[in-house]
């Protein structure tokens, strides 16, 4: 293993004189946000080999098979990220005291909090949570901390650790925790905004600005003015059109259940499992998986099957022939308990191999998907809007309520449906549509799943 690399505070200075120079040194031009600047502590983070690996790693995984501009990366996300939280910090700091100190910490976090991804985002994770425990907030914890990003932090006086658990957490600043996670942190207003700019796809346009500059800290948390509920609203409606529109777009999809099974088909032999420690793992990005799944050959003994199964699903999906959906049904879910079965793979399974039995065909010739799995960057049910508090005045006294109190708009959205799909080959799609409608019009979905 190869030895770590020390710092010299006499030549990277120390946490107070990195605090000291809190005028950005330089800037990048952002298509999306325009000039984001960048702090020398940020500087020198994001020059590491770790944040760059991010450059490897497409954000919408492949979606550009059917939105072409869709070629951003986790790595520009990353540094969005980090800009918005920056905008949240200055919006927050009018009612709470938030030091030079906390306000790089918190920029620090957001730039961070997509290095433990793995190559095709999403699309990776539901395989190293099943084969490694690991999801990328784990991951990422290890990255930060185990890897030779965690020297340069400590070379800027920064402990790892406090960028992964935001240690003034414990100190009751609540708030800070949440401008990197909550259900409208940086990350989620970073990428609507990124991933409708880059798709072309108008729907995920929303006012950063103004919902920004309504925020307070109330109580100990974020809260937003109620004066800005259109912009709320607009936030609500953006992400579930997104939803719709791209991360949840059939032919989306059916390339993404191609990548994910070739992927867990063959996930020891390219390596996507077997890493090491946690240097092995940052060598892994988008095409040296790709590569790797292409450059599969015959030779796997007591593995054909897994690599024949690999190996069309990779050239199907090159030549962009894609899985067709055989069969969608919209499901009403309120039980959250049966929402959370709808995505575990037993039940899917299960589904699968009626179907097939009924269709006449392979098991492995069926795909029921569901918008509840990890390889689905973002869905409805992921944040509840009853959650998100506002505030309103009167009287020079602040008082905080639930958004859905005051927007019928965000009420109805809260009663979504589930979007389960049902994929398939080509050739046997009308086969499978007419299995799958049986099998489901016997029972209602909710009383078909059993563990």
């Amino acid at each position: 293993m190869k030895e770590k690399r020390r710092f010299d505070t006499a030549i990277y200075g120390t946490r107070a004189q990195f605090i000291g120079r809190k005028m950005f040194v330089k800037y990048i031009r952002d298509p999306v946000h325009g000039y984001i600047g960048m702090t020398d502590v940020e500087r020198r983070v994001i020059d590491t080999p770790v944040v760059q690996r991010l450059r490897g790693i497409k954000q919408l995984s492949v979606a550009s098979v059917v939105y072409p501009g869709a070629e951003h990366t986790r790595f520009s996300h990353s540094v969005g990220a980090m800009h918005v939280a920056g905008m949240m910090v200055d919006a927050l700091s009018r009612t709470a005291d938030i030091s030079d100190d906390e306000r790089q910490l918190i920029r620090l976090a957001a730039l961070l909090h997509d290095v433990g991804h793995g190559p095709f985002s999403h699309s990776s994770e539901e395989i190293l949570v099943k084969h490694r425990g690991l999801n990328h907030e784990e991951l990422g914890k290890l990255v930060i901390t185990k890897s030779e990003l965690a020297d340069v932090l400590r070379g800027c006086g920064y402990e790892p650790r406090e960028i992964v658990g935001l240690g003034a957490k414990a100190r009751g600043k609540r708030y800070m925790r949440q401008v990197i996670s909550s259900q409208f942190d940086s990350d989620r207003m970073d990428f609507l905004v990124r991933d409708s700019y880059f798709t072309g796809v108008e729907y995920g346009k929303i006012d950063i600005s103004r919902i920004v500059q309504a925020m307070e800290v109330v109580d100990g948390s974020i809260a937003v003015d109620l004066k800005a509920l259109y912009a709320l609203e607009a936030f609500m409606i953006a992400r579930y059109e997104m939803f719709l529109a791209v991360y949840y777009h059939h032919a989306v999809r059916a390339a993404e259940i191609m990548l994910h099974r070739a992927m867990e088909s063959v996930h020891d032999i390219i390596g996507l499992t077997t890493f090491g420690d946690i240097s092995e793992f940052l060598e892994l990005d988008d095409s040296l998986i790709m590569s790797r799944l292409r450059a599969l050959g015959k030779g796997e003994r007591g593995r054909e099957v897994d690599v024949e199964r690999a190996r069309r699903m990779v050239e199907m999906l090159s030549g962009r022939k894609l899985l067709k959906p055989a069969y969608q049904r919209a499901v009403h879910v309120s039980d959250p308990f049966v929402a959370r079965l709808l995505g575990e793979e037993s039940v899917r399974r299960q589904n699968e191999e009626e179907i097939a039995r009924r269709a006449g065909i392979s098991p492995d010739m069926v795909f029921v998907d569901v918008p509840t799995l990890a390889s689905v960057p973002l869905y409805p049910r992921e944040a509840d809007p009853m959650e998100i508090q506002v505030f309103s005045t009167s009287g020079g006294r602040r008082t905080v309520s639930r958004l859905s109190e005051h927007s019928r708009l965000v009420n109805v959205m809260r009663g979504y449906t589930d979007v389960i799909r049902v994929y398939t080959f080509p050739e046997h799609r009308e086969r499978v549509e007419r299995a799958t409608s049986r099998v489901f019009r016997i029972q209602p979905l909710s009383a078909r799943i059993s563990m």
